[in-house]
């Protein structure tokens, strides 16, 4: 969905190149509003994603807490509905991992999958040992750990065990407290985001397409589609899809993608139509656009479980993957191409 304020994000100018007698030497040069543009990012997409966010955790924390101290089906049920709520929310902040986000590895503190089953029931008979800090705790925490102890156990299991109860109440606790950071570095440096719009490694217009392309590539493409289909491994991995345990994978998977198109819709398709940029006679705004219609059209026929999907008809699944491919080279070759961008992250696939 586009939003209104980006009524006022395009101020756009064309100005004559002329020499000295008046000729025309060739093309018009053309400007685009660069910081509207970052501002548009910030307060309409990067800080409203974690906004909603912290809030949907906070909801998640307190189910948690009712449920620790009281036991029972409606809890229970209210918690799980919390959590996926919350998973859903994390999908669109996900791609903006900017300042205190990339410092404290938030995306590998909140979404490293497949969880750590081993690693979680020894945290569960040492909770007062665990340091959730450590690097190597990462698969041991977050949603997908939430995923575990909320659907893979009986309700018996769960409720009558008041150490699976805390160590559940510690990680959402934990996730709160990392988003919050998160959030308050975001308000305290939106000036110099929007500030920072030059043309260079460090700018702010880098760092985010950046940062949005590698979430496409990487977490998107490869870790929602790619690793469980089997794409990067002799045969498929049905046990690496996202959601294992509640399955709600294609949910999870659809609300990043939208979130994707969103951002997309949001600046960059303004600022390559403003540079006149077609492949094969044709906008490239329009063909990003078009192939994000046909990714849908291939992830819509899914089972709701990429893991379930997967066992019975991986096919579906590769022809997803194949795509999310032809997007990722039309945004980090075609796109980035057109805006001088250069790839900031190591790639071993080979676009």
């Amino acid at each position: 969905m586009r939003i209104t304020s980006l009524a006022f994000l395009l101020l756009l100018f064309i100005s004559a190149c002329t020499t000295n007698n008046g000729d025309d030497d060739g093309p018009e040069p053309v400007a685009f509003d660069r910081q509207a543009m970052l501002a548009n990012w910030a307060d309409n997409l990067i800080a409203p994603a974690y906004e909603a966010l912290e809030a949907a955790l906070i909801s998640l924390d307190l189910a948690a807490q009712v449920y620790e101290e009281n036991p029972n089906s409606i809890s229970r049920a209210q918690l799980e509905s919390r959590f996926e709520s919350a998973y859903l929310s994390w999908q669109r902040a996900s791609p903006f991992s900017l300042g205190k986000a990339e410092e404290i590895r938030l995306r590998g503190q909140l979404n490293t999958y497949p969880t750590d089953v081993s690693l979680i029931e020894e945290n569960l008979a040492n909770l007062n040992g665990i340091n959730l800090e450590l690097p190597s705790q990462a698969a041991a925490q977050g949603l997908p750990a939430l995923d575990y102890l909320l659907f893979s156990l009986s309700e018996d299991a769960l409720n009558n065990s008041p150490a699976y109860r805390s160590y559940l109440k510690q990680l959402t606790s934990r996730m709160v407290s990392l988003t919050r950071i998160v959030r308050d570095d975001l308000a305290v440096n939106r000036d110099a985001y929007i500030q920072n719009d030059g043309n260079s490694a460090t700018a702010s217009i880098d760092r985010t397409v950046n940062d949005y392309i590698f979430y496409f590539e990487k977490f998107l493409r490869a870790g929602k589609v790619g690793i469980p289909a089997g794409v990067f491994s002799d045969d498929p991995l049905a046990d690496r899809a996202e959601s294992l345990y509640a399955g709600q994978s294609k949910a999870l998977f659809l609300a990043g993608l939208n979130g994707s198109e969103q951002f997309f819709n949001n600046g960059l398709n303004d600022y390559l139509d403003a540079l006149g940029v077609e492949r094969s006679g044709e906008l490239l705004s329009q063909q990003i656009n078009d192939q994000f219609a046909a990714i849908k059209a291939a992830a819509n026929s899914l089972n709701d479980n990429f893991s379930t999907q997967v066992e019975n008809d991986n096919t579906a699944m590769l022809q997803l993957y194949d795509e999310l491919q032809k997007q990722v080279v039309f945004l980090k070759v075609d796109m980035l191409q057109a805006l001088s961008i250069n790839v900031d992250y190591v790639d071993a696939d080979g676009d």
